[in-house]
């Protein structure tokens, strides 16, 4: 007794279908997986909001970058010589000679050196400079900052070292380029002569001891001679001087003056006469006295010619006159070196022939006044030690003298290839530069702004995005076709009128069985066009020759028949019927439209549920399938209250109204679910875009507005003898 009555043709619940097709099991199936016209249409709608935020952040960022402090980037570029001047095959003790690769980057690591930096910070006064760094800033701090805004780098493939400077002072920015090259040649400088101060007293305390050790030989050969007196040996043992002593004496001298001739030579030889700064490597000698005063002069000159360069150019007089001057000199200076070079060159070959001559006179004498071999053994003995003891002394002073003239060689290996320049433009900040990307920034993020709005925003806006979310296919889209409501009558010719043709071929299609003839139209919420849709498609059946029932199942508030209720009898629809106050055919009126039918809401009722959920409703459906083709209900919005629910399980196919513009994604799956938990065939969906449907649709008023020329065929009989037996009410 308490089982659910199934209408004849409705499907039980749980009936297999054979239709295996993916649109049958999931009607989303051919939906496209990414609505493009979804996101093209939100940024139609909403851009402005990426438009606002980039005009936002490019004026924010010009507007910040005007008001932060401007920062100015001084550069300068030095070339590292392949080695220092030198001469006299001095290597001059530079710690970086920058031959190599490695070398000319142990420079650029050299000029980066903290203690570099603090000489730098210490000539510039950066520690008490409030502009530099702020009042009460550590030493460490200052440091850090200069380091991070000295930027030094070698030139690949080149020997220049690009130094930059960023400072919030142009000119001090310039002048920390060339303090940096500066206090990088002192700091070699020092480091050179403090090498060259501690070789100095090593050799110093080596020549001291060398001439003790050649005294001492000295006093040897002298006191071997004396014991010896041998003709020969030693001038003593007779009145006179020893004739082998004196020759030995003057061997010694011409071999001192053939050794001092010999180094003048040599000078000369490797003497550039193009090089003012080989003048420290000259002796002060008779033949090199001349060429040593024409070397002055010439860097005098040269002096005065590069300042003549920085102000004329070549063609002019002054110029030409230096260059002239400087060429003269130069010229002279040749020939003065070759004259003296060819003097010495002379005076060296008599120095020879002396010498020679001397030591034949010195071994005839030997071997004359020396006859024991084991006496002359001996003496040559201790005469050698003397000779390598002086030659010893000799080489050390010798090196002593060019570690002093060392002193004298520059040191420096960097010159200017490009002067450093005050800039006159700020490096940073680059407003030309940030200010669009930032734009740019702003434009992605109000783009991100709208994607994440429009994946927040859940009304539907299109056909697709409510079978998403209901799972069901669309049935018909109704236009806006104008007019009234009741679009079948009014405007027959119209595309709503024509969807309403769709729909009705697609809800009801005839079937030999004769099934699906109740179709309820549902919506999630009121004002979607629910009773405008059930009105124009009960009317296009009844169009179409169906004896159609119109029931307007809403009992809390008059939907389709407001104007009726106002009749006499009004109040006998299907409340009163529910309530077992009438029969069905006190409750059910015939309209204006020819084998259409209405059973109104009749008085509203406080407990619609439970009389809906009742047996009397699906009884009425029972009888009035013996005298309708077709059943239409239109019911409340399934979110309002559980009206509709208790009305579709009863119904062949549900149709859920979707209104545009005005639906929530979620609602919509909320809705389906709840149809479905009850039981609803709920088959698709119309999309309604027609705005007759904002107020809850039309009435029957609108029908007897439509048809009131149109004559009403009395010949068909209305439904007076509807009745249902007791069984059918138990």
């Amino acid at each position: 007794m308490n089982a659910p009555i199934v209408p004849p043709g409705k499907k039980p619940t749980g009936e297999l279908t054979t239709d295996r097709s993916p649109a049958a099991k999931d009607p989303t199936f051919y939906l496209p997986k990414l609505e493009l016209s979804r996101f093209v249409g939100a940024l139609v709608r909403r851009g402005w909001i990426a438009v606002f935020f980039m005009l936002l952040a490019g004026v924010a960022t010009w507007f910040v970058l005007d008001r932060m402090p401007k920062t100015y980037l001084s550069t300068g570029s030095v070339y590292i010589s392949t080695q220092a001047p030198q001469f006299f095959d001095i290597q001059p003790v530079t710690p970086e000679e920058s031959r190599e690769l490695e070398e000319m980057l142990s420079v650029e690591q050299g000029m980066l050196s903290s203690t570099l930096m603090l000489r730098v910070i210490e000539k510039e006064g950066l520690q008490d400079d409030p502009t530099f760094v702020e009042p009460g800033t550590s030493l460490q701090g200052t440091l850090k900052k200069l380091t991070d805004n000295v930027k030094i780098a070698l030139r690949r493939g080149t020997r220049m070292l690009d130094i930059a400077v960023e400072d919030t002072d142009p000119e001090r920015a310039r002048r920390l380029v060339g303090s940096i090259k500066d206090e990088y040649e002192i700091l070699s400088e020092e480091r050179q002569k403090s090498l060259m101060e501690k070789a100095s007293q090593e050799l110093t305390q080596k020549e001291d001891s060398l001439r003790l050790k050649l005294a001492g030989s000295e006093a040897e050969l002298q006191k071997f001679r004396q014991s010896h007196p041998v003709p020969g040996l030693a001038g003593v043992g007779g009145s006179g001087a020893d004739p082998l002593a004196v020759l030995t004496t003057r061997l010694t001298q011409a071999k001192t003056e053939r050794l001092q001739l010999e180094a003048e030579r040599e000078a000369f030889r490797k003497f550039d006469a193009g090089d003012p700064d080989a003048l420290a490597g000259l002796t002060h000698s008779e033949q090199s006295a001349e060429v040593l005063t024409l070397v002055r002069e010439l860097r005098d000159k040269e002096l005065q010619f590069d300042r003549v360069k920085e102000r004329y150019l070549h063609k002019h007089p002054t110029y030409k006159e230096a260059a002239g001057a400087v060429a003269s000199l130069k010229e002279s200076l040749g020939t003065a070196v070759r004259t003296a070079g060819e003097a010495i060159e002379k005076s060296y070959q008599v120095a020879v022939e002396n010498e020679s001559k001397l030591k034949n006179a010195v071994e005839l004498a030997s071997t004359d006044a020396v006859g024991v071999e084991g006496l002359k053994s001996e003496f040559a003995k201790l005469a050698r030690e003397v000779e390598k003891d002086r030659e010893l002394l000799e080489t050390t002073s010798t090196s002593l003298r060019n570690i002093r003239l060392i002193g004298l060689v520059p040191t420096s290996i960097l010159s200017w290839r490009e002067q450093p320049l005050a800039p006159e433009k700020p490096y940073r900040p680059r407003k030309i530069l940030l200010t669009p990307l930032a734009a740019m920034g702003g434009f992605c993020f109000g783009l991100l702004v709208i994607v994440g709005l429009e994946l927040g925003d859940r009304r539907v806006r299109d056909t697709a995005a409510v079978s998403r979310a209901t799972g069901v296919p669309l049935l018909a889209r109704v236009p806006d076709g104008g007019g009234d409501g009741l679009v079948m009558l009014s405007n027959p010719g119209s595309e709503a009128a024509e969807a309403f043709r769709r729909l009705r071929a697609v809800l009801i299609p005839p079937t030999p069985e004769g099934n699906f003839r109740t179709v309820v139209f549902a919506s999630a919420r009121a004002g979607e066009g629910a009773s405008f849709c059930a009105l124009n498609h009960a009317v296009s059946l009844a169009v179409q020759g169906y004896r159609t029932l119109l029931v307007d199942a809403d009992l809390r508030k008059p939907g389709l028949s407001r104007d009726h209720l106002g009749e006499p009898g009004g109040d006998r629809g299907l409340g009163a019927y529910l309530a077992g106050e009438a029969t069905p055919a006190e409750a059910c009126v015939r309209t204006p439209v020819s084998k259409l039918y209405l059973m109104s809401s009749g008085e509203m009722k406080s407990d619609a549920a439970e009389l809906l959920s009742g047996t009397r409703f699906p009884a009425l459906l029972e009888e009035a399938y013996r005298w309708f083709d077709r059943v239409v209900i239109d019911v409340p919005s399934v979110l309002a209250t559980s009206d509709a629910q208790a009305v579709a399980r009863y119904a062949d196919r549900a149709c859920l109204v979707v209104g545009k513009g005005g639906s929530d994604s979620h609602d919509l799956k909320h809705t389906a679910d709840l149809l479905r938990s009850s039981g609803a065939n709920l088959v698709g969906f119309v999309w309604n875009e027609h705005p007759a449907s904002a107020n809850g649709g039309p009435s029957i008023a609108v029908a007897r507005k439509s048809l009131a020329d149109e004559p009403v065929d009395h010949s068909e009989a209305p439904p007076r003898s509807l009745s249902l037996s007791p069984d059918q009410l138990s």
